[in-house]
């Protein structure tokens, strides 16, 4: 047999295997993957109703992530509010959320909050986490996204950026 024949059989034989393989990898995807972009976030906000529906569901504790659990106290120095506001970080399923517990003036003023929910947070890892984050800014309320940074085990950094008004928090354990 001639050099270029067995080449060129060779090299039949090579495209057919690798399209056979391929043919068989694209039949056996699952259907799911293949909704379009808006099918895909109706999915998403559906998801989230479901989870803000049913908050309380019974999870294993995990000691790597759920010392996290507990009260913080953030301070704060704006024209607006010159203080702190202690919050308290709760499981709910599988996401941690916080809750306003507790205004502080800088003279030591005390008064309870209303226990409003400023910030879910979706992943965390026990280091690093993403979530949500409530921002009032000129009496408007934004949900915007944002990273936390663990310094130590009694300190963490929330950092967020919102078209350019950005910040950096500073969480301490209460």
């Amino acid at each position: 047999m001639k050099k270029t024949t067995l080449v060129f059989r060779s090299l039949a034989v090579i495209i057919f295997i690798a399209g056979i393989a391929h043919l068989t990898s694209f039949a056996s995807q699952k259907d799911d993957l293949n909704y379009s972009y808006e099918d895909s976030i109706d999915l998403n906000q559906k998801q989230n109703l479901y989870q803000d529906e049913n908050p309380k569901k019974i999870t294993k504790s995990n000691p790597e992530t759920d010392y996290i659990v507990g009260k913080w106290k953030v301070s704060y120095n704006s024209d607006n509010f010159k203080g702190a506001v202690v919050y308290s970080i709760k499981k709910e399923g599988k996401v941690f959320n916080a809750y306003t517990h507790q205004y502080q003036d800088e003279k030591g003023n005390q008064k309870k909050a209303e226990g409003a929910k400023t910030l879910i947070i979706k992943s965390f890892d026990g280091y690093k986490g993403k979530g949500r984050y409530t921002v009032e800014y000129e009496d408007q309320q934004y949900q915007v996204n944002c990273q936390i940074d663990m310094v130590d085990e009694n300190t963490f950094k929330l950092s967020y950026d919102h078209y350019g008004y950005g910040d950096v928090e500073t969480w301490k354990r209460q």
